[in-house]
């Protein structure tokens, strides 16, 4: 007796859901790596191109002009919402919201933001420390490891994990508190004479870098939704096909044996 050949669709059938998550993880793994490659190219043009380095600091001595005022007084207040105790806080509550909606690989992905994005900034401050003088700016030189800027990292950074977590339907005013705080702290920086614009740019990147690869690992690692279901469309066909049609098709009659 000879076995049923395999049919051609089960042979080559993928297991259900992994080509579409794979491709769903495609897109922000890609822009992770644009990241990347945004961050070295701006380092380079901070770092070894006189012009640039020259507009970074020129915008820098006209924003710090407003230091000693009322705005300078602003900046310092919005500035600190960002340091490790407001981070941690706000991480928190990200995460407790993440919990609340049953969903803990989120309250996970949140944290891995957060983290992995404050300490790359820490590391890059190291290996990049390198002086970047500019007479324009006169005494109030800027440190020499102020690349990237880790208050504009921990403000991105939170506004990510925030929308990680939040439902879909709050998502547009997520990212526009997210983005609003974002701005208001690497302002703040630049107006109290800590940080170039250029390092407010990177901290951004930096985070914008660690959410897009969080993003692909939550898509890549989803599980399928439909996983050893008959579609719903497929199912509803079937039992719309009249009796009469199926019996036609075995050469039967419903109320007859086959024709001969």
């Amino acid at each position: 007796m000879r076995a049923n050949a395999p049919s051609p669709v089960a042979a080559t059938a993928t297991p259900p859901g992994g080509g579409t998550r794979k491709a769903a993880a495609t897109g922000p793994l890609a822009a992770c790596l644009g990241c990347v490659a945004a961050l070295i190219g701006l380092a380079y043009l901070a770092y070894e191109v006189g012009p640039s380095a020259r507009f970074d600091a020129r915008l820098l001595e006209k924003l710090a002009s407003h230091h000693h005022t009322p705005l300078g007084t602003l900046a310092d207040g919005l500035a600190h919402l960002a340091d490790p105790l407001p981070l941690v806080l706000l991480l928190a509550v990200a995460c407790a919201v993440a919990l609340r909606r049953g969903r803990p690989r989120e309250a996970v992905a949140a944290a891995v933001v957060v983290a992995g994005a404050n300490v790359t900034t820490q590391l890059l401050k190291g290996l990049l420390a390198h002086p970047r003088y500019q007479s324009i700016l006169g005494e109030s030189q800027i440190s020499s490891s102020s690349f990237p800027s880790g208050h504009t990292t921990a403000a991105a950074s939170i506004a990510i994990a925030f929308l990680l977590v939040v439902p879909a339907s709050w998502r547009a005013l997520t990212a526009l508190l997210g983005a609003g705080f974002v701005c208001a702290v690497g302002c703040s920086v630049v107006v109290l004479d800590w940080h170039y614009p250029s390092d407010v740019a990177g901290g951004l990147i930096v985070a914008a870098g660690w959410g897009f690869a969080v993003l692909a690992g939550l898509r890549a690692l989803e599980p399928p939704r439909h996983a050893g279901r008959v579609p719903p469309q497929r199912e509803s066909s079937f039992r719309a096909v009249r009796p009469e049609t199926r019996f036609a098709s075995r050469g039967a009659t419903p109320n007859g044996p086959p024709s001969p």
